[in-house]
């Protein structure tokens, strides 16, 4: 048999022979082969779609097209108003916009992608608006010029309902990308079922399996039927897990409180509305059969992929409570404190002078509703005068209702001579454990009342005019003289002088000034434009003031938080844009078309950035010390160039 030559040995045998690499070796060949071949293949056909893509897009005829993201809007709601185009153009003309508020916009962007084998790219210029009144409307075309030629949009139609086209959670979440699996909100409560003045805790928990960066809320439930009282939490969110329905859930307390019922039936806890700023992950939507997208580095807005932030809006569901009325026959000095009280009363003496005032302490104290509790009626004899009580509370609010004490002093002041009785002052309660009213009859107490200084003898009736009082009088007024000698004819010649007249003329001259000054200061304040902007700076200011004094007392949390309020108030107020739809790119547009440098708008983003990582993440990027600096020389390096 010939005897083969060695060219034609196989290769591949070749390359796994233990004579031709070491095993160190044929792992590495093994284990990387695959993936070395993929990547190689991905990074050229990556470069052939992006030329293909680009000699592609560049022949494509030039569109412009708008879109709105809702046929049917309401009068109290945003829509957001889309002209894409797909090359580049200048001089852009937008519609007739007379019949629609005009929030924000025209705001740029720009976009590029691969889909299908094709990379194309666009430009996106929205507005955010809202409609006036009802109606049916076309929003005209626009137009913009690309390559010398005036290209024109379609026209968009839209239906203008009263109200609201359809709930506003429901819609935002469509909007949005989220929905109410991946945030909600709840009330929890402790009972549900309770008697007609029983504490009942509250707590709305926020839940989340998607990254919060920042929340406010909308409204807070109005309580109807129900004394209310804030239970203190922790000024930054704390936040643990929790598992519902198969999904796990970061959550946390935003809101605590202790409700004590006024009245009895069903009552209603009316839901709390929240709106917060949220990032999620947005994954590639383009098909790709070899995979190289799978790699995180393709995960990234340039292609399709990365995070976004959105808005949205949510609420928690309405709770009911079952309020039962306490039991009939309350005794005589129930008030309507329930839960569980001890009762004392004290004089601080049983000896006294006529005109000498003692002191009845009445002190409330254990857990229930004490801060409802009235003041006791003291039935005293009528040689006595009372005054209203001085009412000192020691009361904390906690997981377990309102504890503490109340104390009612009466100040009483015994105008004559003799011995009384003070009769005793009953108190009832309900008490919650034992279900039914507990009254503590309160004490008796004999009071001698010996004879004041100076006091004429007397056994009873009206208090008198005693001595001491006319010698207090005799202190307190004088006595007119009636000698004239000591007045003198006033001979110094200021009527007629120069001075007398200028004394004459300052009403007038001081009322043209005041006036003056009212119409240059109603002129100033009649733009409501321009006075949001004069005190944008100053508005900031108090924000870092407060952050200060935060940082002076190591409350990083305060310190951060009233930092992020500054910055994004001044850039606001400055470019007269709502803050419920300013967002980063948008106030970087507008910070870009005053002329501020791109450094101090990149350094507001990043101190927003080391804010939200310090309050929503629970580490600093950077110490609170350095971030309130940097915070206060930006604003006045922006103050700077947009006076300029």
């Amino acid at each position: 048999m010939a005897k083969k030559p060695s060219g034609l040995n196989n290769p591949v045998k070749e390359v796994l022979k233990p004579s031709n690499y070491s095993s160190e070796g044929v792992y590495f060949v093994a284990m990387n082969a695959g993936n070395r071949l993929k990547l190689i293949s991905a990074y050229f056909l990556f470069l052939a779609y992006l030329l293909t893509g680009i000699n592609a897009s560049m022949a494509q005829t030039p569109f412009l097209s708008a879109t709105a993201n809702k046929s049917t809007a309401g009068t109290n709601e945003q829509f957001q108003l889309t002209y894409t185009l797909n090359a580049s153009g200048q001089r852009f003309q937008g519609p007739d916009l007379s019949d629609f508020y005009v929030h924000s916009g025209p705001n740029q962007s720009t976009s590029m992608q691969y889909v299908n084998g094709n990379f194309s790219q666009s430009i996106s210029i929205t507005y955010l608006l809202q409609p006036k009144k009802e109606g049916t409307y076309k929003i005209g075309p626009a137009s913009i010029e690309i390559e010398g030629k005036r290209v024109v949009s379609n026209v968009v139609n839209l239906t203008v309902v009263k109200g609201a086209s359809q709930p506003q959670q429901q819609q935002q979440s469509q909007e949005s990308g989220i929905s109410s699996k991946n945030i909600f909100i709840r009330a929890v409560t402790n009972k549900s079922s309770v008697y007609q003045g029983e504490a009942v805790v509250v707590s709305f928990r926020i839940y989340t399996n998607v990254s919060i960066l920042n929340y406010t809320v909308n409204k807070m439930p109005a309580f109807n039927g129900f004394f209310s009282q804030d239970i203190k939490l922790p000024e930054q969110l704390e936040l643990s897990n929790e598992v519902i329905d198969g999904i796990s859930y970061r959550t946390g307390e935003i809101k605590k409180l202790v409700l004590f019922p006024q009245q009895s039936g069903e009552l209603i806890i009316d839901p709390m509305e929240l709106e917060c700023i949220a990032r999620i992950q947005v994954k590639s939507n383009r098909r790709d059969p070899f995979g190289m997208f799978n790699d995180p580095f393709f995960n990234d807005p340039f292609f399709g992929g990365g995070a976004r932030d959105v808005k949205h809006s949510f609420r928690s569901s309405p709770v009911k409570i079952q309020v039962k009325s306490l039991p009939a026959g309350a005794p005589a000095g129930f008030s309507g404190t329930v839960g569980k009280v001890n009762y004392d009363v004290s004089l601080d003496k049983e000896t006294t002078k006529a005109n000498e005032p003692i002191s009845l302490k009445i002190k409330v104290s254990g857990s229930g509703n004490l801060k409802l509790t009235d003041a006791p009626q003291v039935t005293l004899p009528p040689d006595f005068e009372v005054y209203d009580p001085k009412i000192t509370e020691n009361i904390k609010t906690g997981t377990s209702g309102s504890t503490g004490s109340k104390t009612f002093e009466y100040l009483i002041i015994p105008r004559n001579e003799g011995t009384f009785t003070i009769e005793p002052v009953p108190f009832s309660y309900f008490d919650l454990e034992k279900k039914q009213y507990i009254t503590n009859p309160g004490k008796t107490f004999t009071v001698r009342v010996g004879r004041g200084s100076g006091q004429p003898v007397t056994t009873s009736g009206a208090p008198s005019v005693t001595q001491s009082d006319i010698q207090l009088m005799g202190r307190d007024i004088r006595y007119i003289k009636l000698r004239s000698d000591e007045f003198s004819e006033d001979v110094s010649g200021f009527y007629g002088s120069t001075g007398f007249y200028l004394l004459s003329l300052s009403p007038f001259l001081l009322f043209t000034g005041l006036l003056f000054y009212r119409n240059k200061t109603q002129k100033l304040n009649s733009d409501v434009r321009q006075v949001r902007t004069r005190k944008a700076t100053g508005a900031a200011q108090k924000r870092l003031t407060a952050a200060s004094e935060a940082l002076a007392k190591n409350n990083t949390a305060v310190v951060y938080e009233e930092i992020s309020r500054a910055l994004w108030g001044y850039v606001s107020d400055k470019l007269l844009i709502d803050p419920a739809v300013l967002t980063k790119e948008s106030a970087a547009e507008g910070l870009s078309q005053r002329s501020v440098k791109p450094e101090n708008i990149t350094q507001w983003k990043k101190l927003l950035e080391d804010c939200e990582i310090a309050r929503y993440a629970g580490t600093a990027a950077a110490p609170a010390a350095d971030v309130h600096r940097n915070a206060m020389e930006l604003i006045t390096a922006l103050e700077n160039s947009l006076k300029g």
